[in-house]
């Protein structure tokens, strides 16, 4: 396996299992599957294949208690229609090398959030909310970004480290399709020297591999 692809898997993995130790939801591993054992946090999914060849039925079987529930297929090779899912999400991983210079300073108009009024409209903006709860905020793994224009909270992202490489996520807003630049110039101050993974598809993939990004492999969201 592509070690890229490896530590993309492995950074998302350790992105649920953070998240969902914010929640107070147990998670367990084995044999290459990751799942819940509750319900999960809006957006996210109740299992998660972190190997290659994971056997559909078994997924089924662990997220069979779930009603309504999301699967994540972290190599694209689950066939889960004949469960009730259907695909919602066919998206790509991702990598990036750091940059060669890391910044000084972040961009103007950046910010890191610091404080449980801004995460809260952050959320609300980002339409978010009751994903990262106040909490996050003490944990040194995330780092929410806030960028702001005329004083308004027009964008932002993530960063959580897990150990390895460092996962970019949630990032949205006005223009910042095409001021990739400026995420990067912001994750080399915040985390310098560090390679970024994250998944994308449709036209934030096609930034994102201009803004120098390697496509990797398929990941994908099955729901139900």
């Amino acid at each position: 396996m592509d070690p890229r692809l490896r530590a993309a898997v492995d950074a998302s993995r350790h992105w649920y299992d953070d998240v969902f130790g914010l929640h107070g939801i147990p998670v367990r591993v084995e044999d290459g599957l990751w799942t819940a054992d509750g319900r999960p946090p809006p957006y996210h999914s109740a299992a998660k294949t972190l190997e290659p060849g994971v056997e559909s039925a078994r997924v089924q079987s662990a997220v069979d208690g779930f009603e309504h529930c999301a699967v994540a297929d972290s190599f694209g090779d689950l066939e889960l229609a004949s469960y009730g899912f259907e695909v919602v999400i066919d998206a790509t991983w991702v990598h990036r090398e750091p940059l060669p210079t890391p910044a000084e300073e972040l961009p103007h108009g950046w910010s890191v959030v610091r404080d449980p009024e801004t995460l809260a409209a952050w959320s609300e903006v980002h339409d978010y909310t009751g994903v990262l709860p106040a909490p996050v905020l003490d944990r040194d793994a995330f780092h929410i970004l806030a960028c702001r224009r005329g004083g308004r909270l027009v964008g932002g992202a993530v960063t959580h480290d897990g150990g390895g490489s460092l996962g970019l996520s949630n990032s949205w807003g006005v223009g910042l399709l095409t001021e990739s630049d400026e995420v990067l110039t912001v994750v080399s101050v915040l985390h310098p020297g560090r390679a970024l993974t994250d998944y994308a598809h449709g036209a934030e993939l096609e930034a994102m591999v201009a803004a120098g990004f390697t496509p990797l492999g398929p990941q994908r969201v099955w729901l139900r």
